[in-house]
């Protein structure tokens, strides 16, 4: 039983990293294209969304 405990562990380690470097990378992308756009909510959620590589609906799993 200990072990699906450290399977969940993992698993929720290897989510949160990999969002701490997409966030960085939205972030990034953001300030540096800042005169082309304003930056705000709204280009950071841009940038996350071309940066991140985790599906996030169930229909991009299959494609």
């Amino acid at each position: 039983m200990l072990y699906l405990v450290y399977i969940l562990v993992g698993l929720l380690i290897v989510l949160g990293v990999n969002l701490m470097i997409t966030g960085i990378l939205a972030v990034h992308d953001m300030y540096t294209r800042r005169d082309e756009e304003e930056p705000d909510f709204d280009t950071f959620k841009k940038y996350f969304a071309q940066n991140n590589n985790i599906p996030t609906k169930l229909s991009d799993l299959f494609n």
